[in-house]
C-alpha cells in the first residue's frame, strides 16, 4: 500500500473520556497531495469539562444540533474504508476511534493506522519535543490554529508527507525496514495500535544462494560473516545477498568459523560503548587470539 495515499485525522473531546469526541478533522491525501478535507462538530452526548473547552473552544451549545459519532462515521465510512489512517498521537486518537465504535456498536470498515509522533521519534531522534506544534516548527510547516481538529489534521498530513518524502519511504515495507514500525489495524471493533517491533523477523540466511563462480581471491570469498547492530545504508537481507554474491557466507551467530563481524551503528558501539552481546563475544575471541575482523558498514561497502 502506497503511503502517499492516506487519511490524516484528529479528534477533540468534550472531557477526559476518550469516547467524548466533539469534533473531527479529516484530510484526504492522494498521490502525495491534499485532495479534500472535512470538519465536523460531533454531539458527544456527554458533559463538557471547562479544561477541554479552554483547549479547543467548543462548548455544549455548539454541538446540540450536531450528529453523533455513529451517524458521522456511517456517512464517511465508504471514503475511508481500506485507507491508511494517520494521526499525530495515535495512542489517543486511535483509541478514541475504537471506543466510539464499541460505544455505538458500529461494525467498522477495515483500516490501518500510523502515527506521525511515533514515526518522527524513530527517524529523527534527539529532538527536544515531538508535540505537533514543536514538530511543525522544526519542519517548517505552518500550524495556524493548534487544537482545531481540521488544522491539526492538516498539519499531521504535511508532517507525514514531509517525513516520508525526506526519508524516501514510499510503502509499508520500506517503513518497516527503516523504522521497524508495524501499522495498527482495526477489524470490526478489534483494534491494535501501531507499534515498534522490538523482535523483527530474522533473515533466513539458508534461503540465500552463495555464489561459487565468483572471484576466489575476493576477501569475502568462502568467509563467514555475522551481522550485528542496525545498518544504515542497507537492510540486513540486502547486505547478506551482496556478501553471498561475492562467495561469502552469512551467519546468524558467532562460531569458531566466523571470519568477519559487520557492525552497524559503529560509532554508537565503539565510541559510546553500547555494545551488543555478539560484539562483546567477538572482542573476547579476538583477545584470545582468534583471527576475527570487526568491520563497519562503510568498510563492507568498500571491500565489496
Amino acid at each position: 500500500m502506497i503511503i502517499r495515499d492516506f487519511v490524516a485525522f484528529d479528534f477533540e473531546t468534550a472531557n477526559r473520556n476518550r469516547h467524548s469526541i466533539c469534533s473531527v478533522g479529516m484530510v484526504f491525501v492522494k498521490n502525495g497531495k491534499i485532495e479534500d478535507s472535512l470538519y465536523q462538530l460531533i454531539n458527544p452526548e456527554e458533559e463538557f469539562d471547562d479544561f477541554n473547552i479552554s483547549i479547543h473552544g467548543i462548548n455544549k451549545e455548539e454541538v446540540q444540533e450536531a450528529p453523533t459519532f455513529d451517524y458521522f462515521y456511517n456517512s464517511i465510512k465508504n471514503r475511508i474504508e481500506n485507507k491508511i489512517m494517520v494521526a499525530h498521537n495515535l495512542s489517543f486518537d486511535g483509541y478514541a476511534f475504537r471506543d466510539n465504535l464499541i460505544r455505538y456498536e458500529i461494525k467498522s470498515a477495515y483500516h490501518q493506522f500510523l502515527c506521525t509522533y511515533q514515526l518522527s521519534r524513530r527517524i529523527m531522534p534527539g529532538l527536544p519535543s515531538y508535540r505537533l506544534n514543536s514538530l511543525c516548527n522544526h519542519l517548517g510547516i505552518e500550524l495556524f490554529n493548534h487544537h482545531h481538529a481540521l488544522d491539526d489534521a492538516k498539519a499531521c498530513a504535511y508532517v507525514m508527507l514531509k517525513l516520508t518524502t525526506d526519508f524516501q519511504i514510499t510503502n509499508l515495507d520500506e517503513l518497516y525496514g527503516k523504522t521497524k514500525i508495524r501499522p495498527g489495524e482495526i477489524v470490526q471493533s478489534n483494534y491494535r495500535s501501531s507499534f515498534v517491533d522490538k523482535y523483527p523477523e530474522r533473515v533466513d540466511f539458508k534461503r540465500i544462494k552463495i555464489a561459487t563462480d565468483t572471484d576466489p581471491n575476493h576477501p569475502f570469498f568462502g568467509k563467514n560473516m555475522v551481522f550485528t547492530g542496525k545498518l544504515k545504508l542497507l537492510s540486513r537481507k540486502k547486505a547478506a545477498e551482496l556478501l553471498a554474491a561475492r562467495g561469502g557466507i552469512p551467519q546468524n551467530n558467532i562460531t569458531s568459523t566466523t571470519n568477519y563481524i559487520l557492525l552497524g551503528d559503529f560509532n554508537e558501539a565503539m565510541i559510546k560503548g553500547n555494545k551488543s552481546s555478539k560484539l562483546k563475544k567477538a572482542e573476547t575471541m579476538i583477545q584470545e587470539g582468534k583471527n576475527l575482523k570487526i568491520i563497519s558498514e562503510e568498510d563492507f561497502m568498500r571491500m565489496l
